[in-house]
């Protein structure tokens, strides 16, 4: 486990925005120096004469000049907040990479840093039923670690400013994230933007046409108050070129809200609803599976159902049959890299299980699985939204009790 924090960094690589806009504030302060130092004996010496209007003006917007200064050097970007689960299986670069690029982007996009970094134990194939509940206890452990160690941070955060931005960068196993979010639920902190890895691949610093984009974006048809604000960090790993990071997901609860028409069209663009899949009922089935397929995984569905459809083992390591199952599928492309965006597919797969289930409540008591394939912050946010009765199954799917895998790629 590693834990370190810092308040200032020097990132491999400046945004153009940050070179230009502490320049900008030097070149200000020295003109506003110098206009002061130059003008104020003129100003005694002139100020019953005829310049007096000019000169007035001239006080008065080198005085409104200092205060922006001293402003914008107060005004506070926040905390990031790195939190690492690597698997045991995972293979070491990946991680450290996603590490190492997550602390240099807080470090440079925000006041303070903090990481955390935490192994999580894995099963391997072979392994025996003794050995997988070990695994399931360590891995149980690591995550509340890892969650104690940020909410000690977010705590001590709230009491010195409750109204600090905060930024979670995430990078775990889906079924990790879906978790840790469930474990963030009932935390307290009045900003809390949460998001994740989609790859591990080293991207450049995006730009500030792109970084000012990705902040004022919209849906088409959103008013503006929905855009994203400036103080929201971009936590987000990027797969687009020329940038790093960007605005995922604000975890709150306008996630629950109810889609409008307008934007319920959108969303079924992103993501389309199969209530009846291709998916032969289980009569004795203890469970019913949420498939979420919201990357570019096509044999992903397919696999999900056929494990649903056998058995499979949750993260808890219970081993059950699913009777019947809905769909949210994606389809081959990824997800457009905006908040707004990210949040109205959360909010869609979130409506889409709500009204399933109230047009079937003879399913209302058994037990939900989540099947995913998503950006970790989808996981994240929908760990938050339904962690608390809705249990995460790990991919490959165990899909018998003797331990065969099965997986999608």
């Amino acid at each position: 486990m590693g834990i370190s924090r810092g308040r200032t960094g020097t990132g491999r690589a400046r945004s153009p925005l940050d070179v230009v806009s502490g320049w900008g504030i030097v070149a200000l302060a020295g003109v506003a120096g110098a206009v002061a130092a130059g003008t104020v004996p003129d100003v005694i010496k002139g100020w019953l004469g005829d310049q007096r209007p000019f000169l007035t003006a001239l006080c008065f917007v080198s005085a409104l000049t200092f205060a922006a200064i001293n402003l914008w050097q107060q005004r506070s970007k926040g905390v990031g907040i790195v939190i690492s689960l690597p698997q045991t299986t995972w293979r070491g670069p990946w991680s450290n990479q996603w590490t190492a690029a997550a602390a240099d982007h807080a470090r440079r996009h925000h006041d303070s840093c903090f990481v955390v970094r935490r192994t999580v134990p894995a099963a391997r194939p072979g392994d025996d039923e003794a050995d997988r509940a070990a695994v399931r206890e360590a891995r149980r452990d690591s995550l509340e670690l890892a969650y104690e160690l940020a909410t000690a941070r977010l705590t001590e955060l709230s009491e010195a400013d409750p109204s600090t931005p905060v930024s979670l960068y995430i990078n775990a196993a889906l079924p990790d994230a879906f978790e840790l979010g469930a474990m963030f639920k009932f935390n307290v902190q009045r900003r809390l933007h949460a998001a994740g890895a989609l790859s591990a691949a080293g991207r450049g610093s995006e730009s500030a046409a792109e970084r000012r984009s990705d902040e004022t974006e919209t849906l088409p048809g959103e008013q503006g108050d929905q855009a994203v604000s400036p103080r929201v960090v971009l936590p987000q790993r990027s797969e687009r070129a020329r940038s790093d990071f960007f605005p995922s997901i604000r975890i709150s609860s306008h996630l629950k809200e109810p889609l409008s028409p307008a934007e319920a069209v959108r969303a079924i663009a992103l993501a389309e609803v199969v209530e009846e899949p291709d998916f032969e009922e289980v009569p004795d089935g203890t469970a019913v599976a949420i498939v979420v397929h919201l990357a570019d995984n096509p044999l992903m569905v397919a696999q999900a159902l056929r494990a649903a459809r056998d058995g499979c083992y949750d993260t808890d390591g219970r081993w059950e049959r699913c009777r019947a199952a809905l769909v949210i599928d994606g389809g081959p492309a990824n997800l457009p890299e905006t908040t707004a965006y990210f949040e109205l597919v959360v909010r869609h797969v979130y409506a889409a299980w709500r009204t399933w289930v109230e047009a079937r409540p003879q399913y209302a008591n058994l037990r939900p699985r989540l099947f995913i394939a998503a950006p970790a912050s989808v996981a994240f946010a929908l760990g938050w939204l339904l962690g608390n009765s809705v249990k995460a199954v790990p991919h490959p799917y165990q899909t018998d009790k003797a331990g065969e895998p099965c997986i999608s790629s």
